[in-house]
């Protein structure tokens, strides 16, 4: 699965930033701290033990640890040797890593707990590896082939069905973390305070772009209440925090009502991941900080645009301007581009696009690449002036009666009215109609179902009025904030 004509991989680029900011504190977690020497140098042991193992260049090697600093030193030895590194969220069950093994071809799975499963090759992280790496040199392994493997194979969300396997280069992981800022003020040398696991690929992203700044990053644990994240935040004096659209709305909830921003020192809150209501948007950028942004990105295609700034205020029903690197169309059926404003499916092409997707398993109405564009499986539409507006997914696209209703367009209707905190739109089969239209809403509890129905009266055309409003206490989410649209359609 050889990639790249580069000679040069985010393993050289570790080595760097150990020579330019050498006792600068890079990571912290707990009481734990590895400063960017450090960082190179436990690389480079865990490099020797791994090829101790016999992890070779080309290996596909599955990480699933809970220890944020472990995810990342693991990395960086991974492409020490040259190996491809495959981040699996922690928290799945053995069966299902046994799964993932089979399907993206890994040599080794890194553990940091025995799950006792016989079927897949195992490493332990624990303290007798912990051991042996300490004994090993902390000089980089020399490397064994003149041309480079990808360095990641990073796993979509999977929502809907099985994942799939987003392939990178070192290079575009590189133009990934050095894209952010292209469109906002993108701090240097912040002090980032991380959330999320590093099988979030937003989460590793920014960890990176950060480092590259010479940042000191701060892993939070990923199960964590919103008072707790904000007291950290205001305690640290973070200067940047990536988010998702939910933890944003659960700040805002903590912050309550205000004069000035809720976090004075930070520079940047950076939010993305999933859709978010415009009215939250403003909310975000006049009570939490002024630094708020809202990106929308995918797997595939890397950031497409930015909301930031007066934006934020005056445009927050779109995703924001499209990055100056990237060249976005929306196309009909015929693959042809539409006139600016209407409504198509997303294609985009940019210098942090994916390589490819692994052995080529794509859907046809998700993430694809042909012909040199990313299709992210997006419905969308771009104006004149270049501000990009998703109004949902290809596969959640609702057909009533012959007419096509994007649920996005339905969802903002219904987050105009007072007194809704929450609300997803889905399609379920009508016999007369073919697709009827269901709004699950989550309320401060002042509203009911009634209230609903006669706000959409007013706000849509009868044929994108919900007929069933069902009042929920949450939305059921993955990991990364989306939407579980198949567990809504489930219930109905």
């Amino acid at each position: 699965m050889n990639q790249e004509d580069s000679k040069s991989s985010l393993a050289d680029t570790v080595v760097g930033l150990a020579g330019r900011y050498r006792d600068r504190v890079a990571l912290v977690q707990g009481a734990r701290r590895l400063s960017y020497e450090g960082l190179a140098a436990e690389s480079a042991r865990i490099a020797h033990e791994l090829r101790s193992h016999g992890v070779a260049a080309g290996d596909q090697v599955g990480i699933a640890l809970r220890d944020s600093i472990d995810n990342m030193t693991a990395l960086f030895a991974l492409w020490m040797l040259d190996a491809v590194a495959v981040p699996i969220d922690f928290r799945t069950r053995a069966e299902e890593r046994g799964r993932l093994v089979g399907e993206f071809d890994l040599a080794l799975m890194l553990e940091d707990r025995d799950l006792g499963a016989g079927d897949y090759s195992s490493l332990v992280w624990d303290g007798a590896f912990a051991e042996r790496v300490a004994r090993q040199p902390s000089d980089v392994p020399a490397p064994t082939t003149a041309d480079l493997h990808p360095a990641v194979v990073s796993l979509t969300s999977g929502t809907t069905a099985r994942p799939l396997g987003i392939v990178m280069s070192h290079r575009t992981l590189l133009l990934r973390g050095l894209g952010y800022g292209l469109e906002s003020d993108y701090p240097m040398a912040a002090r980032f305070l991380n959330a999320y696991p590093l099988s979030f690929s937003a989460s590793r992203h920014h960890t990176l772009g950060h480092l590259l700044r010479g940042a000191t990053v701060l892993f939070h644990p990923p199960t964590f209440g919103a008072g707790e994240l904000a007291e950290r935040v205001l305690r640290e004096q973070v200067t940047f925090l990536f988010a998702v659209p939910a933890t944003v709305s659960a700040l805002l909830d903590v912050a309550g009502e205000g004069a000035v921003p809720f976090f004075p020192e930070l520079k940047m809150l950076y939010c993305g991941g999933s859709g978010m209501a415009p009215e939250e948007k403003r909310r975000a950028w006049r009570r939490l900080t002024p630094g708020f942004v809202h990106c929308f990105s995918s797997s595939v295609s890397g950031t497409v645009s930015i909301l930031s700034g007066d934006d934020v205020v005056e445009r927050p029903d779109t995703e924001g301007r499209v990055m100056p690197t990237v060249r976005v169309e929306i196309i009909g059926g015929d693959e042809r581009a539409v006139p600016a404003g209407e409504v198509g499916a997303m294609r985009v092409r940019s210098h942090g696009m994916a390589e490819t997707l692994y052995r080529g398993r794509d859907r046809e109405g998700g993430d694809r690449i042909r012909d040199g564009w990313a299709y992210t499986g997006d419905l969308a539409r771009l104006s004149e002036d270049g501000f990009l507006t998703v109004v949902g997914r290809t596969s959640d696209l609702i057909i009533r009666g012959g007419a096509n209703v994007h649920p996005a367009e339905v969802e903002g209707a219904i987050a105009r009215r007072a007194g809704v905190r929450d609300v997803a739109v889905v399609g379920y089969p009508d016999p007369a109609l073919g697709e009827e239209i269901a709004a699950f809403v989550v309320t401060d509890g002042s509203i009911g179902e009634a209230d609903l129905s006669a706000h959409c009266r007013i706000e849509l055309q009868p044929d994108k009025r919900p007929r069933r409003f069902i009042l929920v206490d949450a939305l059921p989410r993955n990991a990364n904030g989306k939407v579980l649209r198949t567990d809504l359609r489930t219930r109905l």
